[in-house]
């Protein structure tokens, strides 16, 4: 039941799993009956928001700005990174696993297997959803679905579905399913509803954006990658709003140690409760705020590191160049280097081993054409250090 948070609950109405559908009216109808969502309108309903919620709220924006402070630009370069941390954690919600080491290899012409492909279309509807921030509407939203799902799935990318989903039933469809999202013909109506609601301006944009994802969630559009656009969306609204600058804070990061825990704040919420999500995506986001603070210390370190041992390299060696480049780009290769150097191939290659007898980069595979691939093997300790953080339990800080 909903607490002091009166939010209008979902409904719901009787439909039959028809044969086209993978079921068959044909048979037995009361085992062929399920109650699909109608989800609530919520683009003018009144918010009273409870004082738990405003609190944690100004709580998010405070400890935000206080790590913006700190921070500075120092993790700008980082933002790439950030974007594939956080679309690694998002996938991996949805038991989708791609290091993020193998991201960086996969970019730099290395072989995809499928979940690294699924991961990097992650980080592309994560890349357009903070583009799109400005003025969320439902071609937006199927934009970023399509940045989505467009290498993996195409025929599905970019298009709301058209059939049931249901979720709590693999194999015995909706009328054995927890939860059924409402019928495809509803879809439309109600992501004109939530985008509507994502215009508002009279809430604190992180509960806003906390019951925009529930919302969305709970209207499940796609027949694919729903929790995933949904969670990107998270960063839209918060980037729209300045309540994150230049970082993309991996929320998701957060999110994926406590899953029990997400999948009951959106069961509540479809009761008529959104302080469960609210408090969830606050906790969450304190995590990412330390996980990253600590990021940060590990950068400060390497790149102190970094200068002593080229100190003694001419300071307009290209060297301290490719050194600058490798918060944005851990793994590289001469090719990549010239485009963004503008360096000539062998000036390029002796940079490189100069950093190579330094121990700031270290060879690995050639990629078949020739071209030898360097990776900074700190940098991706310190990912690695920053994924076993996340999958830690984690409270408020």
């Amino acid at each position: 039941m909903p607490r002091n948070a009166p939010w209008p609950a979902v409904t719901h109405e009787r439909l039959t799993w028809l044969i086209e559908q993978g079921g068959d009216s044909r048979r037995s109808v009361g085992r062929h009956r399920y109650d699909s969502a109608i989800v609530p309108s919520i683009a003018t309903h009144d918010m009273l928001l409870p004082s738990e919620c405003a609190l944690v709220s100004e709580d998010v924006r405070t400890a935000i700005a206080a790590f913006d402070v700190r921070v500075g630009d120092t993790l700008a370069p980082l933002e790439s990174l950030l974007r594939k941390i956080e679309s690694s954690a998002s996938s991996r919600i949805e038991n989708v696993a791609a290091p993020v080491p193998d991201l960086l290899i996969a970019e730099v012409g290395g072989e995809q297997a499928r979940s690294v492909t699924e991961v990097l279309g992650n980080v592309r509807a994560t890349d357009v959803a903070i583009d799109l921030s400005s003025d969320i509407t439902p071609d937006a939203v199927l934009g970023i679905h399509r940045a989505l799902l467009s290498d993996t799935h195409p025929v599905l990318a970019g298009r709301w579905r058209t059939e049931p989903v249901w979720i709590g039933s693999y194999s015995a469809g909706p009328p054995a399913a927890e939860y059924v999202p409402p019928a495809a013909g509803r879809i439309p109506d109600a992501m004109d509803d939530l985008c509507d609601f994502i215009g508002r301006t009279d809430m604190p944009v992180f509960v806003q954006a906390m019951v925009m994802h529930a919302q969305f969630e709970t209207i499940h559009p796609f027949a694919d990658g729903n929790g995933r656009v949904g969670r990107a969306l998270i960063h839209a609204l918060l980037r729209r709003d300045g309540l994150t600058k230049a970082a993309t804070l991996p929320i998701s990061a957060g999110i994926v140690s406590q899953k029990h825990r997400y999948i009951e704040a959106l069961t509540e919420y479809r009761h008529g409760d959104f302080v469960p999500i609210v408090e969830l995506g606050a906790d969450a986001m304190f995590a990412a705020l330390q996980n990253a603070s600590h990021l940060y210390d590990d950068v400060l370190r390497m790149r102190r590191e970094w200068e002593e041992r080229t100190s003694e390299l001419r300071s307009d060696a290209v060297a301290h160049r490719v050194v600058d480049l490798l918060l944005e780009h851990p793994v590289v290769d001469s090719a990549l280097l010239e485009s963004i150097v503008g360096a000539s191939e062998p000036t390029i290659v002796r940079a490189l081993g100069e950093l190579h007898e330094r121990r700031v980069v270290t060879p690995i595979e050639h990629d078949g054409t020739g071209s030898q691939r360097y990776v900074c093997q700190e940098i991706v300790r310190a990912l690695n250090a920053f994924t076993t953080r996340s999958i830690n339990p984690f409270g408020r800080h």
